[in-house]
């Protein structure tokens, strides 16, 4: 995210660290990278470098009725597999109490990483990237979906359910944001009506295609959500996959869908769902009290573009 949550001081994080950790924080710097989580680069005491992750639980990207738990659940994978001796991810340190992540009281997540020295990547199309690149990548998914079950940890199972759904709902049925919410709200209302048969066909179609995936459990595998190329970085020669907060047991088309690869249908499915979500998402960052900061253009920006992809998809079918 390009600035920190005004509901995060670096009091309270330095005191997390410090009684959840025990790190003895010395510096403390945000790191304006990514879009989702906020991040701070932390050295201690000791000397020691960490890099850590504060997520907004009230925008947690997946349906679930307790996104702190959906969240755990989640950070128990790459902990697992990094125990299981699987080296393709890096692993959150746990807690004193041998959880991945700590509550603060102002509803947001931490996680906490230890800094390593390699090549990140920018968010990109896989079809627009280096094909070897591109092969390596698709060859840690695969070895991600053959991972025994005894390495999965707490991973949920998907349930193809929409997050932020009946917000989306609600504007495609009419009911307009209050623009006193702030500057995007009467826009976001808008774009929407504009297109509520659009989005209404939409919604159909993904909820056929989502009832056809739920029938065949037997395909499932363990899977990562967004193994997008900002999700990989490089370390020692090796590409890691990182950021599991979307990992969930579910068909391997949730990951290969990106790629262009697995049975259609499902490549279908997962594409809709993205966008979709994405959707949702965005106008529930809206729906709330909002100012118009850097995070929230990037945030409308992004819906722009799509409510386009969307437009095509529609288009099609």
């Amino acid at each position: 995210m390009l600035n920190p949550p005004e509901a995060v001081s670096e009091e309270d994080l330095r005191a997390l660290l410090a009684n959840t950790w025990k790190l003895q924080v010395t510096a403390l710097e945000y790191v304006p990278v990514g879009f989702g989580s906020h991040h701070w680069s932390v050295r201690d005491a000791d000397g020691g470098r960490w890099f850590v992750n504060v997520d907004d639980l009230a925008a947690f990207p997946l349906d679930t009725d307790s996104p702190l738990r959906s969240l755990r659940n989640a950070f128990s994978v790459p902990r697992a597999l990094v125990d299981a001796g699987h080296r393709i991810t890096v692993a959150p340190e746990p807690a004193t109490d041998g959880a991945p992540l700590a509550e603060l009281e102002s509803g947001f997540a931490v996680s906490v990483y230890r800094h390593l020295d390699g090549e990140s990547f920018e968010w990109w199309r896989w079809e627009d990237t280096d094909p070897e690149l591109t092969a390596e990548a698709l060859a840690v998914v695969t070895a991600l979906h053959a991972v025994p079950r005894t390495a999965w940890g707490a991973a949920e199972v998907e349930t193809f359910a929409l997050p932020k759904r009946a917000g989306l709902e609600a504007l495609v049925a009419g009911r307009a944001l209050d623009p006193g919410l702030g500057p995007f709200a009467r826009r976001a209302s808008e774009v929407i009506a504009r297109r509520a048969p659009m989005f209404s066909k939409l919604l159909a179609h993904y909820d056929r295609l989502a009832d056809a995936a739920r029938a065949q459990p037997e395909r499932f595998v363990l899977t990562h959500g967004e193994p997008h190329l900002g999700n990989f970085m490089r370390v020692e020669g090796r590409l890691l996959l990182i950021d599991w907060d979307s990992a969930r047991i579910g068909p391997p088309e949730r990951d290969l869908w990106s790629f262009g690869l697995g049975e259609p249908p499902l490549r279908e499915l997962f594409k809709l769902r993205w966008d979709l979500a994405e959707t949702a998402v965005d106008l529930a960052r809206f729906a709330v009290p909002h100012t118009g900061s850097a995070n929230e253009q990037a945030c409308w920006d992004i819906l722009v573009d799509t409510l386009a992809g969307l437009e095509t998809t529609a288009a099609r079918i």
